[in-house]
C-alpha cells in the first residue's frame, strides 16, 4: 500500500467528517531514508503504538471504544510492517483511522514528520496543514525552438506530461537568393514555424491549468526566445508565471527537479513575507485584520477569518464548548451559549480546524521571522469587520 500524496482537499474532507461517539487515530511516522532505516522506523512504529495503547488502557475508556482503537492500531502496524513501500521522495507516512466508522486512509508526504500517535474525537491535522503550506503545485515548461517538455511538480515528486518535437524547424539559412530575398523568405517561414510550435505548447499548458493541474508556472527558456513564447501565452496564465529558469528540454531530470524545488522555496518565502506584512500593515491602519489569539478566537464564530497567519511553533492551552464549539482561553462555561466548556491541549490547533471548515486559508510562518512578534504570533485577514 503506497497511499496517496496528501492534498488540502483531503484535509478538508477529514475535518468535515460528522462528529460521532468514536475515537480517531492520527498516526505520523518519520520514514526519511536519509536519516532512518526501514528496520528502525518499523520498530519506532511498534513502540509508539504499544506505548499509546498502554496509556489508553489506564484511562478507563469504554471497552467497545477501546477495542475499535486497538483494531486501528493493528491495521496501522500491518501497513508499516508489510504493505508500505518507500518510493520516490516520500519522507513521512500518515494514517488517519476510525474503525468504528470503517475509515482508514494512508497518505504519503514529501517532508519528514514528527513520529507520534494521537487518539481524539477529531483527526489531528496540524502537521499536515503545516506541510501543505510549504508546497504549491507547479507546472514547469521547458522549451526551445524545436522541443518542449511539460512537468508537474508537487511535494518533491514530478510527473512528466507531454513532450513535443516540432518538425521542419531549422537554424539560420546561408545568405543567398535574389538580393537576399530568398533568405528573408525562408527566415520568415522558420519564424512562423517557431511561433506555431510555441502556440501549440501554450495551448496545452492552458488546458492543464483548466484541469487544475497547477497553481504556478515556471518557464525554462533562453532569454532570446522569450519574445516568441510569452506573447502567445494566454492572459489567464501570465499572472501565474513565477519566473524563468535557466533550463532546457535536454537537461537531466535531477537538475530539473532541483531547480524547480529551489524556485518553489523562493516563491514560498516571498509569499510568507508578503502575507505577514499585509496583516501587520492592515492591523496598524485599522483595516480588515486583527492580531492576537483572543481576537482571533472571537472572530471565528462569525466565520470572519479569511487568511489565518500562524507562527509555526505557536500553541496555547484553552477550552472548547462541547455544544457550539466556541473556543476560549478562559476556564468556565461557554461565554457564547452558556454550556459546558472542555479543556483542550492546543486551542490554536482547534482554531485552525475551524478556519479550514469555514473555507479559510492557513499560512504558517517560520518562528524566526522578524515581524511575527508584531501580531503576537497569530493574526488574520478578515472577510468583514466584526
Amino acid at each position: 500500500m503506497n497511499g496517496n500524496i496528501i492534498t488540502i482537499n483531503d484535509i478538508k474532507e477529514l475535518l468535515e467528517i460528522a462528529p460521532a461517539e468514536t475515537l480517531v487515530t492520527s498516526f505520523y511516522l518519520n520514514v526519511d531514508a536519509r536519516r532512518i532505516s526501514p528496520i528502525k522506523y518499523k520498530a519506532i512504529a511498534r513502540n509508539l503504538l504499544r506505548d499509546k495503547q498502554q496509556s489508553l488502557d489506564k484511562e478507563g475508556l469504554p471497552k467497545e471504544l477501546l477495542n475499535k482503537v486497538k483494531e486501528d492500531f493493528k491495521r496501522i502496524e500491518d501497513v508499516v510492517a508489510n504493505r508500505f513501500e518507500l518510493k520516490g521522495r516520500v519522507r513521512g507516512l500518515v494514517v488517519i483511522a476510525d474503525a468504528a466508522r470503517d475509515f482508514f486512509q494512508v497518505y504519503r508526504v514529501a517532508q519528514p514528520v514528527k513520529s507520534q500517535v494521537a487518539v481524539d474525537p477529531d483527526p489531528y491535522v496540524r502537521p499536515l496543514v503545516a506541510i501543505l503550506d510549504e508546497y504549491h503545485r507547479l507546472m514547469l515548461v521547458l522549451l526551445d525552438q524545436r522541443e518542449a517538455r511539460l512537468l508537474e511538480v508537487y511535494m518533491g515528486e514530478i510527473l512528466e506530461h507531454e513532450t513535443y518535437h516540432s518538425a521542419g524547424v531549422r537554424g539560420k539559412v546561408k545568405e543567398g537568393g535574389w538580393y537576399g530575398l530568398e533568405e528573408r523568405r525562408i527566415e520568415r517561414s522558420i519564424e512562423n514555424k517557431i511561433i506555431r510550435h510555441y502556440q501549440r505548447v501554450a495551448d496545452n499548458v492552458l488546458e492543464h491549468f483548466r484541469r487544475g493541474h497547477f497553481e504556478y508556472l515556471l518557464i525554462g527558456i533562453r532569454a532570446e526566445d522569450c519574445s516568441f513564447f510569452f506573447p502567445v501565452l494566454h492572459s489567464y496564465l501570465q499572472p501565474r508565471v513565477k519566473g524563468r529558469l535557466d533550463l532546457s528540454p535536454k537537461d537531466h531530470i535531477k537538475d530539473i527537479v532541483d531547480a524547480a524545488l529551489r524556485a518553489e522555496r523562493k516563491i514560498e518565502e516571498e509569499e510568507d513575507g508578503k502575507i505577514l506584512e499585509d496583516v501587520v500593515e492592515t492591523v496598524n491602519k485599522g483595516g480588515l485584520a486583527i492580531k492576537g489569539i483572543d481576537n482571533v478566537l472571537r472572530a471565528i464564530p462569525f466565520g470572519a477569518c479569511q487568511v489565518l497567519v500562524v507562527d509555526d511553533d505557536y500553541s496555547m492551552p484553552g477550552y472548547i464548548c462541547k455544544d457550539c464549539a466556541y473556543l476560549s482561553l478562559r476556564e468556565g462555561d461557554c461565554s457564547f451559549c452558556g454550556k459546558e466548556a472542555l479543556s483542550v491541549e492546543d486551542v490554536v490547533e482547534e482554531a485552525m480546524q475551524e478556519v479550514l471548515l469555514q473555507r479559510g486559508e492557513i499560512k504558517y510562518i517560520t518562528t524566526d521571522h522578524p515581524r511575527l512578534g508584531e501580531i503576537s504570533h497569530i493574526g488574520t485577514l478578515l472577510r468583514y469587520k466584526i
